[in-house]
């Protein structure tokens, strides 16, 4: 029941906020986060993202919200993720699960593992599995047609 008063809560704060703050707001996440890849690092937060941004931490909040459906934390998570998930891909890659994981933006191995089960329903040893039996079938196919 809190939950859905703090999501009631923050939906009426951002249609509070004009399209246009919103916006701006957004366009500077998708900069900073997303093209600059802020996101790998461990210790950028959301207040030094809106400080770059030029805004406060509730209108950050609230514009992602808006933009993403989720928080400043899960939308890191999320990207984090899916860096990792690309590292995993990589057949070539001599890099151990640590390693991974600190160079997608984890602070540790144990909220890399949380976070990737979360959104890949699999630890990431049997996503890497997975992906490069994949791969060597798909690869296999394309010789024998």
């Amino acid at each position: 029941m809190i939950e859905l008063d703090v999501e009631i809560t923050e939906k009426a704060y951002s249609r509070r906020i004009n399209r246009a703050t919103l916006e701006k707001i957004h366009k500077g996440v998708h900069n900073y986060i997303i093209v600059a890849r802020r996101f790998r690092d461990v210790n950028y937060t959301a207040k030094r993202l809106a400080e770059d941004i030029g805004t406060n931490t509730r209108y950050l909040s609230a514009a992602i919200r808006f933009y993403y459906g989720s928080n400043y934390s899960e939308l890191v998570n999320k990207l984090r993720v899916e860096e990792a998930k690309r590292m995993l891909s990589d057949a070539d890659t001599t890099m151990t699960m640590e390693e991974i994981s600190y160079s997608a933006g984890f602070a540790n191995r144990q909220s890399f593992y949380t976070a990737f089960d979360k959104y890949c329903g699999m630890t990431p040893k049997k996503y890497r599995h997975d992906i490069l039996a994949r791969n060597a079938d798909e690869a296999f196919e394309l010789i024998i047609e």
